[in-house]
């Protein structure tokens, strides 16, 4: 049989069924369950990157064919193929400029040279998923879509069709399973191998896996000694048997956990690695050691979890000798175990174990204040601690306290009723990790020391009461042991038992007595409406409203008290009554200041009546008072402007009496007739005193005639503008009216007009003497008193 007989004798074989004695040396029967090379997840990545749906894209120019029955060709036309070897796709980076792809051909090339086979394995394991995935991946045209020769399509879908299919996560176990098994992670690759189906004709896989199983049961074997050892009491020999089982299995979370429990570090071994809790999460540091370029395989083993759990392993390399793990769940207590590692990843050496560390980081920004009898601290609390816990010792030992309050991630604690004395407040933070709340991790202790300092006893009371000559007496309670100062706010007076420090506090009041100012015990005590207690008095300076409080203080530290509101008012001057009629007096005074009322206090008939007048009416109106003829006094003072005001007396309150309203009345009585002629006319002076006693001191009348020769003469203007033509004295008007009993009298008189000017004439009527201005006079109508 020629060559030429062979090969089409081959061709035909691989058209009808793949794989029978067919292909470069190691061929495959059938096609591949797991693509068998390290590192494929890296590979699978950069291809992907530049947009390839499998390898063979990147091996065969622009409308080429790719073969991979019987090796990897590149078909470029008729009878024209060429083998892609190593070489060959190294000279494809000239085709390929862009990185991405130059760097994965360098690639491609180092795996064929380690394996020819290898490369065709991967391809053929891309094809087979391509073809499951697709739709219509039973017809040869779909391979021919993925730029395979049309030769060798019918054959790859048949046998496509017939390896088994595996599921995502079969997928995931078929691509990382010699990475397990290369890096020693015995357990894994064991988990993996439990996924797959049958190798079948996949002869590799089959060979893989049968070596896999030797290594579990020679891992389970000293698995097995190690524990009788360790149940004898024997932990030497149990950490032999251990450390035998770690290096089969890596990964093996019973080996790494029994050697925690039997290694014990013996003369000239290294110290123990050292973890610590970082921003970033925890911090492993190595001892200090040559350890050359040593390879590591850290671990981190958490508490509670079963005991064949996989085992978690911390990420990168240490640099310095140090490596940040940060996976560690928050709230979980773990432990980390360095395992050394030979060239070929298995385990060689006692392990680097780390003391337990709870993964808990502690509350920060923790600070406290302490004032009258309390404690208050504040802190912030970790993102993702579920709560905190607060200690709080004095000088008597534990102190109950409340749960803290929680704003966000700030958090607050008062505790009450502390006696003075040093304290120490710590604040942990609680972790509950998911599903684990029972274990949930406590972080280390933050404290803060603080000082509960002593503190005046408060005012209880502060009165006020009025003292004659415009002082005020004040009294108050409690406060004892402090000095107790009397002052007055710029502002509102603070809250009572606030707490204030003495330098913020304003000067005491400069017209309040030196008493209680004293501290509490020294000033003098009395009893009265304002209870009994230490006593002081103050001349609050006139028109002035003061709130006054009372503060304690003792050393640096004070509480603000109660407050008690003082008036001095302006004193009224120049108060004047006028009676405007029997029933009428008009009030006249200087306003007080700023005062907003004036209150008069009318006193009459054994009666006192107040009258309040707002200073808008009476600068507008005036004040005019409803009285009786009786003689009354006014007294005036100035009205408080707050009904809560105790009133400092101005002294010296303005007094005004007025007499009982004594009228006299007079009229001109025409003559008597006699024939055709009158008499003269007579003059009729009636005095009316309230009371039926008149007043002995009444004035004389006059009755003056004015005339100027005109029609409608003037009246005279007083006792002087004119001729008097009448006159009744004093005395004449006071016997007049006593002689009746009833405070009425009349006296009548001829009008002498021999000395009256020349007719016409008008008359008027004038009070002469001291008391004239005290005694009104009633006039007759004005055309009664002219002459014709």
């Amino acid at each position: 049989m020629t060559s030429h007989t062979l090969h089409g004798g081959r061709r035909a074989m691989a058209g009808t069924d793949f794989g029978h004695a067919i292909g470069l040396p190691r061929a495959l029967s059938g096609l591949p369950l797991s693509p068998l090379v390290g590192a494929y997840g890296e590979l699978l990545a950069a291809q992907q990157t530049i947009g390839l749906s499998h390898l063979g894209e990147l091996l065969v120019p622009p409308g080429g064919r790719l073969r991979v029955l019987d090796g990897i060709f590149a078909v470029t036309g008729p009878g024209r193929r060429r083998h892609v070897g190593a070489g060959v796709l190294r000279s494809l980076r000239q085709d390929r400029p862009e990185p991405a792809a130059a760097r994965l051909l360098e690639r491609l090339a180092a795996i064929q040279e380690a394996d020819p086979a290898a490369l065709r394995r991967i391809l053929l394991y891309q094809l087979a998923h391509l073809l499951q995935d697709h739709p219509e991946g039973e017809l040869p045209a779909t391979a021919a879509g993925f730029g395979v020769d049309p030769s060798e399509t019918v054959a790859l879908v048949r046998a496509a069709a017939r390896r088994a299919r595996l599921d995502g996560e079969q997928r995931v176990a078929a691509e990382n399973l010699l990475d397990d098994v290369r890096e020693h992670r015995i357990r894994s690759a064991a988990r993996r191998a439990a996924l797959l189906p049958s190798a079948g004709e996949d002869r590799p896989l089959a060979a893989l896996l049968e070596d896999l199983a030797a290594r579990v049961k020679a891992a389970d074997t000293e698995l097995a000694v190690a524990r009788q050892a360790e149940e004898q009491g024997d932990p030497e020999r149990a950490c032999v048997h251990y450390e035998e089982a770690a290096a089969l299995a890596g990964d093996c979370p019973r080996a790494v956990r029994g050697l925690v429990r039997t290694y014990r570090p013996g003369p000239g071994d290294p110290g123990p690695m050292v973890s610590a809790l970082v921003p970033e999460g925890v911090e492993l540091r190595w001892p200090v050691g040559d350890f050359g370029d040593a390879r590591w395989r850290v671990v981190r083993l958490t508490r509670g979890e079963p005991a064949g759990s996989p085992l978690a392993e911390v990420a990168g390399r240490p640099v310095g000798g140090v490596l940040v793990d940060r996976g560690a769940g928050l709230g979980e207590e773990v432990r980390h175990v360095a395992l050394p590692l030979r060239a070929d990843g298995a385990v060689d050496g006692p392990p680097l174990i780390a003391a337990p560390l709870a993964v808990a980081p502690v509350v920060t920004e923790v600070g406290a204040v302490d004032g009258n009898g309390w404690i208050e601290g504040a802190w912030t609390a970790p993102a993702g601690a579920a709560r905190c816990e607060v200690t709080l010792i004095g000088p008597q030992g534990p102190v109950p306290v409340l749960p803290p309050a929680r704003a966000g991630l700030r958090e607050t604690l008062r505790a009450q009723g502390l006696a003075p004395g040093r304290y120490e407040l710590a604040v942990r933070a609680r972790y509950a990790p998911a599903g684990r709340a029972d274990r949930g991790a406590l972080s280390a202790a933050v404290a803060v020391a603080v000082t509960v300092h002593a503190w005046p006893d408060p005012v209880l009371t502060l009165t006020a009461l009025t003292r004659e000559a415009g002082g005020v007496e004040f009294r108050r309670t409690g406060g004892d042991g402090a000095e107790v100062r009397l002052v007055e706010w710029p502002g509102a007076a603070p809250a009572e038992r606030a707490e204030l420090t003495a330098a913020e506090l304003p000067p005491p009041l400069d017209w309040v007595g030196p008493d209680l100012t004293g501290t509490g015990s020294t000033g003098p005590t009395g009893s009265g409406p304002g209870g009994s207690g230490p006593v002081s008095v103050g001349h609050p300076p006139p028109g002035s409203l003061t709130t006054v409080s009372a503060v304690a203080v003792l050393g640096t530290r004070a509480l603000a008290g109660p407050s008690v509101l003082v008036e001095a008012p302006l004193p009224v001057t120049g108060l004047a009554l006028r009676r405007a009629a029997p029933d009428l007096v008009e009030v006249g005074f200087d306003w007080p200041g700023t005062a907003g009322t004036v209150t008069a206090a009318v006193t009459q008939d054994g009666r006192c009546t107040d009258f309040a007048v707002a200073r808008s009416v009476f600068l507008r109106e005036g004040l005019r008072l409803p009285v009786t003829p009786a003689a009354l006094s006014v007294e005036a003072h100035a009205a408080p402007r707050s009904a809560r005001s105790v009133l400092a007396s101005a002294g010296g309150d303005a007094r005004a009496e007025l007499p009982a309203d004594v009228a006299i009345a007079y009229e001109v009585v025409p003559g008597a007739r006699r024939g055709l002629r009158r008499g003269p006319a007579v003059l009729r002076v009636t005095v009316r005193a309230p009371g039926g006693a008149p007043r002995p001191d009444l004035p004389g009348f006059v009755l003056v005639a004015r005339g100027d020769g005109s029609r409608n003469p003037p009246r005279p203007g007083g006792p002087s503008g004119g001729t008097a033509v009448c006159r009744v004295t004093g005395a004449e008007l006071t016997a007049a009216a006593a002689g009746t009993g009833t405070g009425t009298g009349t006296v009548e008189r001829p009008i002498d007009t021999a000395v009256a000017p020349g007719r016409p004439y008008a008359l008027r009527g004038f009070l002469l003497g001291g008391a004239a201005a005290s005694v009104r006079l009633e006039e007759p109508p004005l055309l009664s008193l002219v002459v014709r």
